[in-house]
């Protein structure tokens, strides 16, 4: 795996974002938007394909092509399992937006397409696929459940994706017939792509991520890891060995593990709050009746929250290929209990941001609360040094967007003696 862009000299004429949210609902949606910001900041012209009816979106200096799509989760069954496999009206708009503006210097990137965009996009994207990059925001580019995981055993899966083997595992978070479609998805992914990675690159969000990328058949030379940004929602550091509590900020859902919180919370003896929603809510209540609830926050909701917590967990289930809630409250200033599955976790615990432990056991998730709320020294220390220097484990917002064009300029560099000329359609 290559870790630096290689920026060649090219002329980087417009870029063409994808991706199934056209407004900050998670983290790769946010993402999205702050790369919009950060290359038009540098001039440079984006065209911006999204899922959704963009009802949200209201930049002026994009050009904006909403694409009038559900999420998968809001339509009928027979209505997802079909428009699942293939967006009809998503493959024609971006193969006639191809037709007809596609030059040398355009550079394609995909983000998120396994909630609206479906695999069908790859079909649309396939006589430019030497000028698209793809963004490892999970692993559903190899990987049918998209996370490396068996969520029925909860355990990581090494198992070669499509393979006999894997055909044969329920890991799917549902049913075995949801992990069939998903293999079925995968595999129509893989057949209108011409394989399972064909793009230029693909850009990884944690060093951490080669080898499941590799194990999905991806070449190392293909992987190029780019570190999320982060931002800390505090300014100023949290004092966080003056507060109590611990904080949960995220997605309420099984794989984010808000019951392993709520429950290590509730027998530790320390209070907690979630910030966020999800399915998992009224479990989360009864697990742990004293457990306050905020609800989804803006950024400056997040922020006081936040200025109030000695402690942030991330325990979830699966490996989080990076860890943003993890690294905005160590920005914080607040130390982050972290699940040892996530790639983040190692590191943080050897700068001394916090500490990495198996949040799934959970009388030990319990004692390492109890143990840091008992020690102001401790999280004083851990406070102090995250604030300071958390950027070691992440990109500010202009230094990712500076990477990620320089990645744009290496493609329109390393493609330009190919030709020019417009581009026929794959289906």
């Amino acid at each position: 795996m290559r870790h630096d862009p290689l920026p060649l000299p090219g002329h980087l004429e417009r870029a063409v974002l994808f991706h199934d949210f056209s407004e900050a609902l998670g983290g790769a949606s946010y993402l999205v938007q702050v790369l919009i910001a950060q290359l038009r900041a540098r001039g440079i012209p984006v065209t911006f394909f999204a899922g959704d009816d963009g009802a949200n979106f209201h930049r002026r200096d994009v050009e904006f092509i909403p694409l009038h799509g559900k999420p998968l989760l809001a339509r009928s069954a027979p209505g997802a399992l079909t428009l699942g496999l293939c967006n009809p009206r998503g493959f024609l708009a971006v193969r006639d937006w191809i037709r007809r503006n596609d030059t040398p210097g355009t550079v394609y990137h995909l983000h998120g397409w396994s909630k609206i965009l479906t695999p069908s996009v790859f079909g649309a994207l396939r006589p430019v696929q030497e000028r698209l990059i793809l963004h490892g925001h999970d692993y559903f580019n190899c990987c049918p459940n998209g996370a490396f995981f068996d969520y029925a055993s909860e355990r990581d899966c090494t198992l070669e994706p499509l393979s006999r083997a894997c055909l044969r595992s329920q890991c799917d978070k549902s049913s075995y017939a949801q992990k069939i479609w998903r293999a079925g998805r995968e595999g129509l992914r893989r057949g209108l792509a011409g394989g399972v990675a064909q793009a230029s690159r693909m850009l990884l969000i944690h060093p951490g991520q080669a080898g499941p990328f590799a194990a999905g058949q991806w070449a190392p030379e293909q992987l190029f890891a780019v570190r999320n940004p982060v931002v800390a929602p505090c300014a100023e550091r949290v004092r966080a060995e003056r507060n109590r509590g611990i904080v949960f900020i995220g997605r309420i859902s099984v794989e984010k593990g808000a019951d392993l919180a709520a429950r290590a919370a509730a027998m530790a003896g320390v209070p907690i709050t979630f910030v966020g929603d999800g399915s998992e809510v009224e479990r989360i209540r009864a697990l742990n009746p004293d457990a306050l609830f905020l609800g989804r926050q803006d950024r400056a909701g997040v922020a006081r929250a936040l200025s109030q917590a000695r402690l942030a967990v991330m325990p979830s289930r699966w490996a989080e290929p990076f860890g943003l809630v993890a690294l905005e409250a160590i920005g914080s200033g607040v130390p982050a209990i972290v699940s040892n599955r996530a790639l983040v976790a190692g590191e943080i615990a050897e700068a001394g941001f916090g500490v990495s432990a198996d949040t799934s056991d959970i009388a030990a998730f319990a004692q390492v609360m109890a143990d840091l709320h008992a020690d102001d020294a401790r999280v004083a220390a851990m406070s102090l040094a995250g604030s300071a220097s958390y950027r070691t484990l992440c990109n500010s917002e202009e230094n990712w967007a500076g990477e990620i064009a320089a990645h744009y300029r290496a493609v329109v560099s390393a493609c330009a003696p190919a030709g020019t000329g417009r581009h026929g359609e794959a289906l």
